[in-house]
């Protein structure tokens, strides 16, 4: 006898900042799909075109600026377009992390800022009427540069920090309609695998207490523990730092 049980329609997840085909925005799509979400992906450069996520039927791309209000306004549309009505996921991860040539400093600050901190407000303004109450979640990938600095990387870090002052006033805001965290990493190998070797030197590895760097993997399976309200759903307004154990290390000068 055939069951009656009505099938559910997947769940469904944004992801910004996805191009490079070994970045953490693209792990974090693989896994979303390996868990058998529908993912729109989008980034200001062109997507790298190595990765099973590129023939996934279930997978879309959209080439966008998230510091523009109206194309970050897109993405979500072209989501809803896509799969559906419902958003239940939401990862802010497009980032800048230097100024462009020929910027100056105050130029670059105001380019972090805006694509840093104005992207992820803009996408959840534009995302949270989408998402259902109670199962929907949104994670803002910050930084261990959140908490401490090298020097001349104001607009990072500052963009960074703001993150995470974004993320406990949205939970506070999006209570009972969104849980809202974010992840800071570390020290994460985003090198192509040829480069692996050359890139990261046993004393790289050595100087974490785990005694290895982080993979994009890393923080892309803290988001879909993060988004599974079953195993995470007392969990919001919080930053989770991932890093290997680096920013608790006591280091003396040499």
């Amino acid at each position: 006898m055939a069951s009656t049980a009505m099938t559910m329609p997947p769940r469904c997840a944004i992801v910004t900042g996805v191009a490079r085909r070994r970045g953490i925005g693209r792990s974090i799509v693989d896994c979303f799909l390996n868990e058998g979400y529908c993912v729109v992906g989008s980034d200001i450069q062109a997507l790298e075109e190595q990765g099973s996520c590129v023939t996934n039927s279930r997978f879309h791309f959209v080439r966008a600026d998230v510091s523009d209000a109206a194309q970050a306004k897109s993405i979500v549309q072209a989501s809803l377009e896509r799969f559906g009505h419902h958003i239940h996921v939401l990862v802010n991860n497009a980032a800048l992390t230097r100024g462009e040539e020929g910027q100056d400093a105050i130029q670059a600050f105001d380019a972090m800022l805006r694509v840093n901190l104005n992207g992820p407000f803009y996408l959840s303004h534009y995302a949270i009427p989408h998402m259902p109450r109670g199962c929907s979640s949104i994670i803002h990938v910050s930084s261990t540069r959140a908490l401490q600095s090298e020097a001349d990387t104001a607009g990072y870090t500052a963009s960074k920090a703001g993150l995470c002052g974004l993320t406990h006033s949205q939970a506070i805001t999006y209570a009972g309609h969104a849980r809202v965290n974010a992840i800071l990493p570390g020290w994460i190998n985003t090198s192509d695998e040829h480069e692996h070797e050359v890139a990261i030197r046993e004393v790289d590895k050595k100087w974490h207490p785990v005694g290895r760097v982080g993979e994009p993997v890393d923080v892309a399976q803290l988001c879909l523990f993060l988004c599974d309200e079953s195993k995470s759903g007392f969990i919001t307004g919080q930053q989770f730092v991932v890093d290997g154990g680096t920013t608790v290390k006591m280091v003396y000068p040499s």
